[in-house]
């Protein structure tokens, strides 16, 4: 064999080793450039699902917190309103209860009522030294149904005295104790409310 045909079949395997080898190289670096872009795809994908998730979680936690604090708002707003029913009720049974009062203690009703005392008053007390405050238009009438029952002991132990606090009713003492028995209309509205008040709540909250 020539020198010549020798020199190309050793130059033909090298350069079929060379592309040989070259492709292998080749393939080789690509699979490790791709298996790196899916690993590194994957992790962003992981990563992607992990905040996605994170962000559901969040979110989900925010809504349940939202349902419970509007929950617990509308439930406290519902006892509000209760007890602002409840209140209410209460306070115009006593407006009613007051103004009722009130009638029942004024003009002929009320002089009757104050005889009726100190006709008591005078079975312990014969001197009748009394302090009687009234509303300031009934005074005058009262003095002169006092003097017409008791004349003398009227004129001379009772003082009837007008008072810009009291609506109906009256207040009376002995003089310069500045003690009174309360009789107002106010007083008495008051001490029968404190009667049907415990019963008007427990009626209203179903007891």
């Amino acid at each position: 064999m020539k020198n010549d045909e020798i020199t190309e079949i050793n130059l033909n395997s090298l350069l079929d080793k060379i592309q040989t080898e070259g492709i292998q190289k080749a393939e080789s670096e690509a699979a490790v450039i791709i298996k790196a872009a899916r690993d590194k795809a994957d992790s962003i994908i992981a990563a992607a699902r992990q905040e996605a998730r994170a962000i559901s979680d969040e979110n989900e936690a925010e809504i349940k917190r939202r349902e419970a604090s509007l929950t617990s708002r509308l439930t406290q707003t519902g006892r509000d309103v209760v007890l602002n029913v409840k209140g209410g009720i209460i306070a115009l049974i006593d407006n009613i209860l007051q103004h009722k009062c009130r009638s029942l203690l004024k003009d002929k009703k009320l002089e009757a009522l104050i005889l009726r005392v100190i006709s008591n008053w005078q079975a312990e007390d014969k001197t009748l030294n009394l302090e009687i405050l009234v509303n300031e238009q009934e005074r005058q009438g009262l003095v002169d149904e006092l003097v017409a029952a008791f004349q003398q002991q009227a004129e001379d132990g009772i003082e009837v005295k007008g008072h810009p606090d009291i609506a109906a009713g009256f207040r009376f003492g002995t003089k310069g104790s500045h003690l009174y028995y309360d009789f107002t209309d106010e007083a008495v509205a008051e001490t029968i409310a404190q009667y049907l008040r415990p019963e008007l709540a427990a009626l209203l909250a179903g007891g």
